[in-house]
């Protein structure tokens, strides 16, 4: 039964960042249509700004299989792959404007804050499903 759940679990998280990555491809489409390729590329940037930190996150809390022995550890993992994510996002943003990698602002600002907040409203949904 617990193996069943850590699957469900594996699968659930795997399937959600596969459909943020799927939003970010839809949305930076349709800015690369609606306004073209400056800002479709930049669109990408600001997704891929938002899921690259999310995929460490993700893939750095699942890496332990849980067992009642390994309940500290787990809250361990959360605080670490938080941490991971938060310097990964610092690091992804300094690179890119240190760099001077020009983007269209508003479609990349408008692609990394629907993606948050998407996640954000998908969180809280399955938190009150599961």
């Amino acid at each position: 039964m617990k193996q069943k759940i850590a699957l469900e679990g594996l699968t659930l998280a795997l399937a959600m960042l596969v459909c943020q990555l799927v939003l970010i491809l839809a949305i930076s489409t349709v800015w690369f249509y609606q306004t073209g390729a400056f800002a479709g590329r930049s669109s990408l940037f600001g997704g891929g700004m938002y899921w690259v930190p999310q995929a460490l996150f993700t893939l750095w809390v699942l890496r332990r299989k849980v067992t009642k022995e390994s309940v500290g550890l787990v809250l361990r993992d959360f605080y670490g792959g938080a941490g991971i994510k938060l310097i990964t996002t610092t690091g992804l943003f300094a690179l890119m404007f240190g760099a001077g990698i020009e983007v269209d602002t508003v479609s990349f600002f408008a692609t990394y804050i629907l993606a948050l907040v998407v996640q954000w409203i998908v969180s809280f949904t399955l938190n009150n499903h599961y």
